[in-house]
């Protein structure tokens, strides 16, 4: 069952503050946040610590899919901001790409947060205060990527570039938040 209480607590922020992207993703997986389950699995410091999460928790939550598959999802995330930055013009080593890449991490850390905010003051989005949509973390991550230069189409959610987005998230939405809230009366945020 879906956490209580979704906002943004003063301990996330500070440890968004911190460059914590596991610390956390871990707290709000433990919420129950759906895109915490792709958040969490990307900067998790040691895959046991994933494992024991997936074992540990709702097999409804996890969307009956194991470890292997929410690794994966991660892995395919690094690819896709690897080459998303390499398209957008970043030209680094191995180690500049992995700093660039908890950068883009941090940006998307920093977008989540806001947008779970502004689903908590408007207060008619969807169903569940602070349970974002598709749509609503599709627009997020499309602003974290345009800091970095990285077309949109590199966020998992919406790389048919010939496809409407609402298209995509009826073909393959389920494979990474089977759970998210609706997109009724969403208005995207000001940047």
């Amino acid at each position: 069952m879906l956490g209580s209480n979704l906002s943004i607590t003063p301990q996330e922020r500070a440890l968004f503050l911190a460059e914590n992207l596991e610390g956390f993703w871990l707290s709000r997986l433990r919420k129950k946040d759906p895109v915490a389950r792709i958040g969490y699995a990307l900067w998790v410091s040691d895959v046991e610590n994933l494992k024991r999460e997936i074992r540990q928790g709702s097999a409804a939550f996890w969307n009956n899919k194991g470890f292997g598959y929410w690794e994966f999802m991660a892995r395919s995330t690094v690819v896709n901001l690897a080459v998303g930055l390499e398209r957008g013009g970043f030209r680094g080593s191995f180690v500049e790409m992995r700093q660039m890449i908890k950068k883009v991490g941090l940006e998307v850390a920093k977008q989540h947060i806001k947008y779970v905010q502004h689903d908590y003051q408007a207060g008619n989005i969807g169903q569940i205060r602070g349970l974002l949509s598709l749509k609503q973390m599709a627009d997020y991550h499309h602003d974290a990527f345009k800091k970095f230069n990285i077309p949109p189409s590199f966020y998992g959610g919406t790389w048919l570039d010939s496809v409407p987005n609402d298209a995509e998230f009826q073909l393959y939405g389920n494979l990474y938040c089977h759970d998210c809230d609706n997109a009724n009366n969403y208005q995207r945020p000001t940047q």
